[in-house]
């Protein structure tokens, strides 16, 4: 009976590190659960998860659904821009949040994973007013505070809207625009985070579909 129970005890020790490296490798799996092959996602909140998050890409059309908490940068890093070009994406939020929350394109993309991550953002919401901001690890600069204007289309009486965005800089300048009208200029030797990773930021609670997504160098 002894013989027996320690022959049991050893089968047990010898597969316990094959149970635990199974563990691992799924946990690992799950971790990428939602992100299509090639993109990557930073949240703002460390609590955030994947499991809040839909993104899926259908054709030409990437679909967005955040969670409560799941406000994050969406990005490839082989996709970069420097120099003269111009980046854009028509936007159309599905739904109605209860409170406006923002969503856009950003530039100049930096250590995106780690604590001195850095990119220029513009981004719009539901009550038809922008915002272009800077960051820098944690912290945020404002450039042009939530500013209303006509060329942003705000939400309609059905609960959605469809907005085309778009960054070109030139070396002059940088033009921040929505559909086609320039709601700011900027001189680019005035900002920094021009050049790097291109990406889209999409904060929580927001159901976006986003098409026509290019990045295209001027030269």
């Amino acid at each position: 009976m002894y013989r027996i129970s320690l022959i049991l005890m050893l089968l047990i020790f010898v597969t316990l590190p094959a149970w635990a490296q199974q563990g691992q490798e799924m946990k690992q799996s799950d971790s990428k659960k939602g992100i299509p092959s090639g993109w990557m996602i930073r949240f703002d909140h460390s609590s955030a998860s994947m499991d809040n998050v839909k993104f899926n890409i259908n054709g030409g059309t990437y679909h967005f659904e955040a969670g409560g908490r799941e406000a994050a940068i969406y990005y490839k890093p082989d996709m970069t821009a420097e120099g003269g070009y111009s980046y854009q994406g028509t936007f159309t939020q599905l739904q109605k949040t209860g409170h406006p929350e923002a969503y856009g394109l950003f530039i100049g993309g930096k250590n995106l994973q780690d604590k001195d991550q850095q990119y220029l953002y513009f981004l719009i919401r539901q009550d038809g007013k922008y915002l272009i901001k800077r960051r820098t690890g944690s912290d945020t600069e404002s450039i042009n505070g939530w500013t209303a204007s006509d060329a942003v289309k705000a939400l309609g009486s059905d609960g959605t809207s469809t907005n085309q965005l778009s960054i070109n800089c030139d070396q002059d300048a940088v033009k921040f625009m929505a559909n086609g009208v320039v709601l700011k200029s900027i001189p680019r030797s005035e900002l920094n985070y021009i050049d790097g990773i291109a990406g889209l930021r999409i904060n929580h609670h927001l159901h976006v579909d986003v098409k026509g997504l290019s990045l295209n160098s001027a030269d």
